[in-house]
């Protein structure tokens, strides 16, 4: 009876320690801070903000298929996506991402997550981000972003309806 509840008290500690971790780490906390800050900028359309998120270095890279099967992959320098995701638009951006991970070493770090994309309150497409960020001055910057772009056979997102989160 004993070695059972051992076992038990074990598979908990294991199961429930990533989590744990991930709600104590602060370096993770203040990644994901930066991240959020970005998706707001982006919904904003905030130009400053979005500069002052991501460093002027950066190479951004989308990559997507085509109906008949071609891959297809769109380069943006950091310019050209500033001025991409800053430009005015007729209906509010809103970028959804849930069950992040994110690996720190150091100065460095990896943010990488499923998300949902609307245009106003209309899907537009669904996919995975990976961001790449870098510690400067004890602030978190993105450095590089990459992402997939699909239409068609997206998950349904655990965050519901959208303007239901």
């Amino acid at each position: 009876m004993v070695k059972s509840g051992k076992n038990l008290l074990f598979v908990c500690c294991i199961v429930l320690s990533p989590f744990a971790r991930a709600q104590s780490d602060p370096a993770e906390a203040s990644i994901l801070a930066t991240v959020d800050a970005f998706f707001v900028a982006l919904a904003n359309r905030d130009r400053e903000s979005l500069e002052a998120l991501s460093v002027s270095e950066s190479l951004n890279i989308s990559a997507s298929v085509d109906a008949d099967g071609t891959s297809r992959f769109s380069t943006r320098n950091y310019d050209e996506l500033i001025a991409a995701l800053s430009s005015p638009s007729a209906n509010k951006p809103l970028e959804r991402y849930w069950d992040a991970t994110v690996l720190v070493r150091g100065d460095i770090a990896v943010f990488w997550a499923p998300y949902d994309f609307h245009v106003g309150s209309q899907f537009s497409h669904c996919g995975v981000d990976s961001f790449q960020l870098i510690r400067r001055q004890g602030k978190w910057l993105i450095t590089n972003l990459s992402w997939t772009s699909e239409r068609d056979a997206c998950p349904e997102s655990p965050l519901g309806p959208v303007g239901q989160n």
